[in-house]
Parts: C-alpha cells; sequence; structure tokens
C-alpha cells in the first residue's frame, strides 16, 4: 500500500522530473515508484537499474536499496524480478 501512495504522490510529473535531472536519484526513484504503480515494471526496474550503472557511493546504495524493495513488492515468483536481480547482480559487479 505503501508504495501506491508513493506512486500516486509522485504523479505522472515524476517521469519529466526524473528525465529533467538523471543525477537525481530521488526523482529517480520517485519516477520507479510512479510507474511500478502504473504496471509499467520493467520499466522501472531498468530505470533504477540504469542508476546504479552509472552511479557510485551512497547514490548507488540509494538506488540498489529502493530496486531491492521493489522486488519485494513485485515478489520473488515473478519472472520480472529474477531477470532484474541477475542484471543488478552484473551491474554491481
Amino acid at each position: 500500500m505503501q508504495l501506491f501512495r508513493r506512486a500516486e504522490e509522485a504523479g505522472p510529473d515524476a517521469l519529466a522530473a526524473a528525465d529533467a535531472a538523471p543525477e537525481d536519484v530521488a526523482a529517480q526513484t520517485r519516477a520507479a515508484d510512479f510507474l511500478l504503480g502504473t504496471g509499467n515494471v520493467e520499466t522501472a526496474f531498468d530505470r533504477l537499474l540504469d542508476v546504479v550503472r552509472r552511479t557510485s557511493g551512497e547514490d548507488r546504495d540509494a538506488a540498489r536499496t529502493h530496486l531491492v524493495e521493489l522486488f519485494a513488492v513485485v515478489g520473488d515468483e515473478d519472472p520480472r524480478v529474477g531477470a532484474a536481480r541477475r542484471q543488478l547482480m552484473a551491474a554491481l559487479f
């Protein structure tokens, strides 16, 4: 429920804000929440995976942590989670 509340709060403007500020990790996580809340699971995962790939330190950890939270929301039985987890591991190592 908390994710759907965050997605609603982010609103459709979250995508434009994130696209305008690709280095803003908070904007990227809000956009991912919105995307997941509207059923765009793979796109939400891809957005955060991209952040993990191109950042480091606290920013990278924040994006990774948020992505793992989204995995839990979707559920491990969903094949999209397994695929995204593999991509996350590749991005981290």
